[in-house]
């Protein structure tokens, strides 16, 4: 068995114990944008789809103790590096809890357009999972993410996310390269100004 961090002091279990039985009691209702560890809120999306991101296994949620359909994409195997996180993310695999899929291309060409145009930075696995949720969102797909740029990229597909453990973002942003010396504006991919040589920025547009 995989075990996160020390072991815990007798006292540190008492108090651990007792704070569990208090969010047990006052267990809040999922919304978008959020999602407990560790498997609870289950029934809550029992008929939802999950698509898991690296840093949802790596926050701590574990696909082996949630009872819904599962997917994600080959990248995230191999970039769950941590020990733990990989080992229960293979064993939810070999068990047939989580799906490994690859998205449809006329997907991909869907969000690496939005990409390109709202400026967000994604790398080609956040594309890819992005896609795979477009491919299944008549199932009631959920994206279970820990990253921003993701979430942004999700709320403009309209495609629901919920996080593990960082607060999510706040709005949706639309992003834009700018020289900061000159003011000239520029895609997403130029790193310096061909005006006046200055690096560029990228900030949320106004």
């Amino acid at each position: 068995m995989c075990g996160r961090g020390r072991q815990a002091s007798g006292e540190d279990q008492v108090r651990r114990k007792g704070q569990a039985a208090s969010f047990k009691k006052s267990r809040p209702v999922l919304q978008v944008g959020k999602l407990l560890p560790k498997g609870y809120g289950e029934a809550l999306v029992r008929n939802k789809t999950l698509v898991l991101d690296t840093s949802a296994v790596i926050a701590g949620f574990v696909p082996g103790l949630t009872d819904v359909d599962q997917i994600t994409v080959p990248e995230v195997l191999e970039e769950a590096r941590d020990l733990c996180s990989k080992l229960e993310l293979e064993t939810a695999v070999l068990a047939g809890k989580v799906k490994i899929l690859e998205p449809s291309q006329t997907s991909l060409a869907k969000v690496r357009g939005e990409a390109r145009h709202t400026g967000d930075v994604v790398s080609q696995t956040d594309i890819k999972l992005l896609a795979l949720a477009l491919d299944h969102r008549n199932e009631g797909v959920e994206l279970v993410t820990d990253d921003y740029a993701i979430q942004n990229m999700a709320s403009l597909f309209d495609v629901p996310y919920r996080r593990v453990a960082m607060p999510g973002i706040k709005e949706v942003l639309r992003w834009e390269t700018v020289c900061l010396a000159c003011g000239r504006k520029y895609p997403p991919s130029a790193v310096e100004c061909p005006i006046c040589g200055s690096h560029l920025v990228r900030r949320p547009r106004r």
